[in-house]
């Protein structure tokens, strides 16, 4: 959703998913290296892009770490798609295990967090629509082990990160657009905005987790929840 507000701004341009930052292994190793070029998702995206396998595997083999590919890849991808861009940005979820390295490895990087409540945050892992995971353990970690790692990353550089809730994005969307601009240092324009249609998803109704699911959750994520303002079920007294 955020994605795609944001690629209506002229100068910003998006691709799909990179993953570049997503694994362990070293830039340059035949791990590293399997995991970026044989992966049918990735190879997709890839297709959506307009980036060619050949090309794709030429600007991996040209580059010297995951900042020089992403680099590569970016003027390759504004090339073909949006030549007017002057900026480009990557949404892919994964990444966050790669968030110090991204900081290090591009000093001029921003970071745009939005947070969603864990428990629709699990719910939708569940339904699994585009990832699905089944254990509440499994996508509670999903959202609990990314907040703790942009907590580190906003220690680390305060003036680089911005967070907002997807709760308030959708109910005040322009006001949010403007904001984040704002921290990219990026003109708004509201008409580029016009008719913008939000809609807020939320899965309370669909009983998708069971009352043990959610209060492991909360167990879990109990930390990020009280930092983010997300409400928790009353903690039972003896009577």
């Amino acid at each position: 959703m955020l994605r795609d507000v944001l690629r209506r701004h002229p100068n910003l341009a998006c691709p799909e998913e990179t993953h570049f930052f997503r694994w362990g292994d070293p830039f340059g190793t035949d791990a590293l290296n399997r995991a970026l070029t044989n992966n049918a998702v990735l190879k997709k995206h890839r297709e959506i892009d307009g980036v060619s396998e050949e090309e794709f595997k030429k600007i991996l083999a040209e580059s010297n770490n995951r900042g020089d590919l992403y680099q590569r890849y970016m003027r390759l991808y504004i090339a073909k798609n949006k030549p007017s861009a002057t900026r480009w940005f990557d949404k892919t979820p994964q990444n966050i295990y790669g968030a110090l390295l991204i900081a290090t490895t591009m000093p001029k990087a921003k970071f745009i967090h939005i947070v969603r409540d864990p428990r629709n945050v699990a719910a939708s892992l569940r339904l699994g629509k585009v990832v699905k995971v089944e254990s509440i353990v499994g996508s509670a970690n999903y959202w609990h082990e990314s907040v703790q790692i942009i907590k580190g990353l906003k220690r680390a550089f305060p003036e680089r990160v911005h967070e907002l809730r997807y709760e308030d994005f959708v109910a005040e969307p322009l006001v949010h657009v403007e904001s984040i601009l704002n921290f990219l240092g990026e003109p708004f324009d509201p008409t580029t905005f016009a008719g913008l249609s939000i809609r807020n998803s939320d899965h309370a109704e669909e009983a998708l987790l069971s009352p043990d699911d959610l209060s492991r959750l909360e167990i879990i994520c109990q930390l990020g929840l009280k930092r983010y303002r997300y409400k928790t079920s009353p903690t039972p007294t003896e009577g």
